[in-house]
């Protein structure tokens, strides 16, 4: 899957000499392979495409690939600028944020 990520970015982007895939099984959801890409600043925009699309195609590529050979997969972008997170941080975030507070109490301890 790298190697076929790899392949379809350095196709795209303007500088395929500073693309870089990182691949990493997840701690938290084993059988879970994560690809990261890290691309020129410049080249960021290219991938990622208007509204998502080109970024929002290469995963649906590579997921078709992963569930073909029993895997499973996420892509994610390096971003530089904010700090690269790892799922961890983002998933606990979402997380929060959904979590209806009513009356000051979180809705979710009252099920647990």
């Amino acid at each position: 899957m790298k190697e076929l990520l790899e392949h379809i970015v350095k196709s795209i982007v303007n500088h395929p000499d500073n693309v870089v895939i990182d691949e990493k099984e997840s701690q938290d959801f084993p059988g879970l392979t994560i690809l990261t890409i890290d691309v020129a600043e410049d080249d960021k925009g290219v991938v990622i495409g208007r509204k998502g699309r080109t970024i929002n195609a290469i995963r649906d590529l590579i997921t078709i690939h992963a569930i073909r050979n029993d895997k499973r997969v996420k892509v994610l972008i390096k971003d530089d600028k904010a700090g690269h997170h790892d799922e961890t941080e983002v998933s606990h975030n979402v997380i929060e944020e959904q979590v209806p507070v009513v009356d000051g109490e979180n809705m979710l301890e009252d099920e647990i």
